[in-house]
């Protein structure tokens, strides 16, 4: 993916939907809409799978671990479902 030649330069994107922590935009000269999550958000994402991968080397099968995957597993799902539903009611494909 090339960067714009000026990434610090505001653009204008076209929201699509925005629900909770995360938005689904447009931006300019992009194919496919994509899914915009807020940064606490991400980062809770982000730290619940380091910590399950870093229990599951040290312990494999440790539920605790297999238990916080499946949560992140749901919530991405259900980023995913959101997503699509979105594409959908403004008549867009999937890129996948």
């Amino acid at each position: 993916m090339q960067p714009p030649a000026d990434p610090e330069r505001p653009i204008e994107v076209t929201l699509l939907s925005r629900a909770g922590n995360a938005a689904v935009v447009h931006l300019p000269g992009r194919a496919f809409p994509g899914v915009n999550l807020q940064g606490d958000s991400l980062s809770v994402l982000r730290t619940q799978l380091a910590g399950a991968a870093g229990t599951l080397r040290e312990t494999p099968g440790d539920a605790a671990a297999l238990d916080e995957l499946d949560d992140v597993v749901r919530e991405l799902n259900a980023l995913l479902a959101y997503y699509e539903r979105v594409l959908a009611r403004h008549g867009l494909r999937r890129p996948y």
